[in-house]
């Protein structure tokens, strides 16, 4: 029983749907209007994006389904030339996208693999394009600050700790010459400069022989 009522509710509220008219009036017309837009290009670019190279085949079903089934408000045919128009657009990069990962094979991790990048890339496409990027800024956008020791943290100016670096810079030095001095060479290890003293040139040289 609970199932009949879900269903007739259903359908009671698709009639409705199908049966507001739209000529002369504003409501209906706005309603049709986010109907087709969310229901109708948006999810037909999503599902473009989750199959990648496979849009196109899919949106044609798509098409065809709202006719063959007589779909009377349009929605299957505008999400099946959505799913079109983004596989088209998407061509290129999503052929990149699966030579990317073409050593994995065809897996399911690989599959999977390539439908995420897709989507996160699509995530950032709708919000871009419905101008939501503003309102729903990144994480790490707000988060990240960009360090520069000559310009500081934002209005920060850092220039002045340059002078605690070079000074830890010079105590270091310091440290490494008080502990790494020369071993100092005992008595015993001194050379007698006469034990490898010789003459170049004899004192008295022979001179019968010239």
């Amino acid at each position: 029983m609970k199932k009949r009522k879900s269903n007739s509710k259903n359908k009671g509220f698709l009639q409705k749907y199908k049966g507001a008219k739209t000529k002369g009036n504003i409501a209906n017309t706005g309603l049709k209007t986010v109907v087709d837009l969310v229901v109708g290009a948006a999810v037909g670019a999503g599902i473009s994006a989750s199959s990648g190279r496979a849009a196109l085949p899919i949106g044609i079903l798509l098409i065809a389904g709202s006719h063959y089934f007589d779909e009377d408000t349009g929605i299957l045919r505008i999400a099946g030339a959505a799913t079109i128009a983004y596989g088209i657009a998407k061509a290129v990069e999503n052929k990149n996208i699966a030579d990317a990962n073409s050593v994995e094979g065809i897996t399911l991790a690989g599959e999977t693999s390539k439908a995420k990048t897709r989507l996160s890339n699509f995530k950032d496409e709708i919000l871009t394009a419905f101008y939501l990027d503003k309102v729903f800024k990144k994480k790490e956008d707000s988060e990240d600050l960009v360090i520069d020791t000559n310009e500081g943290i934002g209005a920060i100016d850092l220039s002045s700790l340059d002078v605690f670096e070079q000074n830890n810079n010079n105590e270091a030095i310091q440290f490494e010459l008080d502990n790494n001095e020369l071993p100092e060479v005992s008595d015993e290890f001194e050379i007698e400069s006469e034990d490898f003293s010789f003459a170049m040139i004899d004192e008295d040289p022979d001179l019968t022989t010239i």
